[in-house]
């Protein structure tokens, strides 16, 4: 059995141009920003007004909440590998084991608190 040995240098770098990159990511793709795409789709007049209008919702609706899943799941990525890297670092096991399954919850509901309570605050 090969031991998994962690290299906290490469961890933080990646850690950090992640952070970094989903910084970029959320001021670029918004919510506003989407709907206005989708506005160009309310071109058609008369009959086909009301059918370029309902695609224009649903597709709005649609990326709005896959744009909130993609956020939700790559911070809690960042928070949970950040601190379960951590916590194994300094041995402990079952903490690492906690902040990686608040991680998966986090992901699905975006519900921060538990990192905001109990992650280390760049200690």
């Amino acid at each position: 059995m090969t031991e998994w040995k962690m290299d906290p240098a490469l961890l933080s770098t990646a850690l950090s141009d992640t952070t970094t990159a989903f910084e970029s990511l959320s001021t670029v793709i918004t919510e506003e920003k989407i709907t206005a795409i989708f506005g160009g789709l309310t071109w058609g007049g008369g009959v086909t007004a009301c059918v370029s209008q309902a695609l224009n919702e649903v597709l709005a609706e649609q990326q709005s909440i896959n744009m909130a899943t993609i956020s939700n799941h790559v911070a809690a990525g960042i928070y949970g590998v950040g601190n379960a890297a951590r916590a194994l670092q300094e041995g402990q096991e079952e903490m690492a084991a906690t902040f990686q399954a608040e991680m998966v919850g986090s992901a699905g509901d975006g519900d921060f608190t538990y990192f905001e309570q109990h992650g280390y605050q760049g200690q």
